[in-house]
């Protein structure tokens, strides 16, 4: 009698629950990587799966949106990659929580892109987005993200972040988009400091940052460059870096090349070259992927880092 109580007050409650979230839609994927690499790093495998759940109501001339993704790892983790709100109408809305923001540079099928280590570049996304906790406050990093639809084809985004936590940056970050037909442009920039602490301690940046691209006979291509400064503190010489990137997509296949440049003190220049390209192939008509991928990254004074990876992708 118990047993069946339970199990009607179950039922009813699933049915009374139905209406709120009939609007919710919920998927997942799981990704598997199998990689070799050189420089005495051999044969790895990684991978995660990934739970996704988002919502979006509209009423009296706006919106509430909602998304959250959990991430679980082979290793055995788990962590959170979005988990955001978004309220605002057409022409404006302000997003909350963990995000990304716009990319300034990117990278197309970056499946798998290797690093040679002398360098390390700039790519304007200090500020970008998916921030963890304040490790050492407790606090959560905050980051909020203003967009204004200016005109068709016109956008403004405002991103704003604050956090204690040792090296993480901490600024703003407005981003200007503009498109016309197959044509897309960004630019934008971003200027802050690093909390104190950590091997930044308190370091103010300033960096800038563009992106053009489209898609033209069914080829996607795209071309970014960026430049930042790091300010010079007790703890830290002052640095100069840039980030420069062309990549290609078309049809299941993809090519890209980046490089990146340092400049620390009165150092001479270190620079690494990087390319990659990856070509994803269906398995057994059953929606699943396999992208068989490669890279090799040349930096200064270094060997070069090459790697290949067979990535798996299913989507449930």
């Amino acid at each position: 009698m118990t047993r069946t109580f339970k199990l009607a007050a179950i039922a009813a409650a699933t049915l009374i629950a139905a209406p709120a979230f009939a609007a919710v839609g919920f998927d997942a994927n799981i990704e598997q990587d199998n990689t070799y690499e050189n420089l005495n790093r051999g044969m790895t495998q990684g991978g995660r799966v990934e739970l996704n759940a988002g919502a979006k109501v509209e009423a009296g001339g706006g919106f509430v949106a909602g998304r959250a993704t959990a991430i679980l790892s082979k290793s055995g983790g788990a962590s959170v990659d979005d988990m955001w709100v978004q309220l605002g109408t057409a022409q404006a809305d302000v997003k909350l929580g963990r995000f990304e923001a716009a990319d300034l540079s990117p990278a197309g099928k970056d499946t798998l892109v290797e690093d040679a280590g002398s360098a390390s570049g700039y790519h304007a996304n200090w500020l970008r987005g998916r921030f963890g906790n304040a490790a050492t406050s407790g606090n959560g990093v905050f980051h909020g993200a203003l967009t204004v639809n200016a005109a068709p084809g016109v956008g403004f985004e405002l991103g704003l972040v604050d956090s204690k936590s040792a090296d993480q940056a901490k600024g703003v970050r407005p981003v200007v988009s503009f498109a016309a037909g197959p044509l897309a442009v960004k630019l934008g920039m971003e200027a802050g400091s690093f909390a104190a602490g950590g091997t930044m301690n308190g370091a103010k940046f300033s960096g800038a940052g563009a992106t053009v691209g489209g898609t033209f006979s069914g080829v996607g291509l795209n071309v970014n460059l960026a430049s930042g400064k790091i300010k010079s503190t007790a703890t830290t010489a002052e640095q100069k870096v840039t980030g420069f990137g062309v990549n290609a997509t078309f049809g299941a296949a993809g090519v890209g090349y980046v490089l990146d440049k340092q400049t620390v003190g009165t150092a001479a220049s270190t620079k690494d070259s990087t390319f990659y390209a990856a070509y994803s192939l269906p398995l057994f008509g059953t929606g699943a992927t396999i992208t068989p991928a490669v890279s090799t990254s040349k930096g200064t004074g270094k060997s070069n880092a090459t790697g290949l990876r067979a990535r798996i992708n299913y989507a449930f």
